[in-house]
């Protein structure tokens, strides 16, 4: 009689106390996010998601080859609702088309007993790679209409060290920062409510400027919290002109929020903030920077337009990914549900 041989992979429920194994895990792989970290894992579950956390292991060391965050909410009456993976599933390999494979199948399940009729997700999977491609088709990923993360960011190269980083740096970008330098601009690295309330300001003046996406204040606070954020605010004469929250995880710098104001151009603050932004990342052993976020196409008339053609200035290049997907979870009705989705809302996301 044959016996049936065990699965090679198998997906195990990640505890409330694995968080330091977790972000180890996420952090060192190519295709780990930020996104993918506990921490915004807790910000989102302040703001009314559930999460769950899941891993896929490999042979009788229960090595981690893939993990996989998802954020889960309700809509309406009834239980029902859907699960988001923000810049997930992480894989070691992304040739193991298994573990994919295990890691959406046990989320799937997951989420159906929970009522829930969609799985997004938007891996950090490079778009133009034969074996994402190869990953999307045979894990029945399907594209969506609409994105919710970026799709493209800016990667600059900090490895070398700040000299090496200063050799790649365009010299209209060094004239910048020297002017800056001449004309005495500061730059602090802080953390604490205060911080976050100064860079705030500055964030909102931007928000207000070009007319973009904000949340409230407590919500940044809430993000320097769970992310152990730093807060680098420039001031020239002693006013702030330039504030981002940053955040160190693994090897990857991430300036996730920024903000400037309008006054004292000639004094180039955000030249000035992105370049000490830049030699703490190296401090810290980061060797990416990555500027996150930049609209698919340059246009003038997109608001986003001004701070997408900043980040080019600073060298580095474009690091282009797959996009928001639909992962199986009902079968044929899979494609349905998204259509109704999408006649609904007018095409906007549901997930913001």
């Amino acid at each position: 009689m044959k016996v049936p041989q065990a699965p090679s992979v198998r997906v195990l429920a990640v505890p409330a106390d694995a968080r330091q194994q977790w972000d180890s895990y996420v952090s060192e792989q190519e295709t780990g996010n930020l996104l993918q970290s506990w921490g915004w894992g807790e910000l989102r579950r302040r703001y009314g998601w559930r999460v769950f956390r899941l891993a896929a292991v490999r042979g009788p060391g229960a090595q981690w080859v893939g993990s996989i965050q998802v954020l889960q909410q309700g809509i309406g009456p009834g239980g029902l609702g859907w699960g988001y993976s923000p810049q997930g599933p992480v894989l070691s390999s992304l040739g193991d088309v298994e573990a994919c494979r295990a890691l959406l199948h046990a989320a799937a399940s997951r989420l159906r007993h929970q009522r829930a009729f969609q799985l997004k997700c938007d891996p950090e999977w490079p778009v133009d790679s034969p074996e994402a491609r190869e990953l999307r088709a045979r894990c029945g990923l399907r594209p969506a209409r609409f994105d919710v993360q970026h799709r493209q960011t800016w990667l600059v190269d900090l490895r070398g060290g700040v000299e090496a980083l200063s050799a790649r740096i365009p010299s209209a970008t060094k004239y910048c920062i020297r002017v800056s330098e001449r004309e005495g601009v500061v730059v602090t690295a802080e953390r604490g409510p205060e911080a976050v309330s100064t860079f705030y300001s500055l964030h909102m003046d931007t928000v207000g400027r070009k007319q973009l996406h904000s949340r409230p204040l407590s919500y940044y606070q809430a993000a320097a919290e769970e992310l152990g954020a730093t807060i680098f605010i420039a001031s020239y004469q002693g006013q702030p002109l330039a504030g981002g929250l940053t955040v160190a995880f693994g090897r990857r710098l991430v300036h996730l929020f920024g903000g400037t104001s309008t006054a004292a151009p000639r004094a180039h603050a955000s030249y000035a903030m992105q370049w000490a932004m830049m030699k703490w990342g190296i401090e810290q052993g980061c060797a990416i920077y990555d500027m996150w976020g930049v609209p698919r196409r340059f246009n003038r008339a997109d608001p986003a337009h001004g701070y997408a053609k900043f980040k080019t200035k600073w060298s580095g290049q474009l690091g282009s990914y797959s996009g928001l997907m639909i992962a199986p979870i009902l079968g044929p009705l899979d494609p349905v549900v998204h259509g109704l989705e999408a006649l609904l809302l007018r095409r906007r996301p549901l997930l913001r």
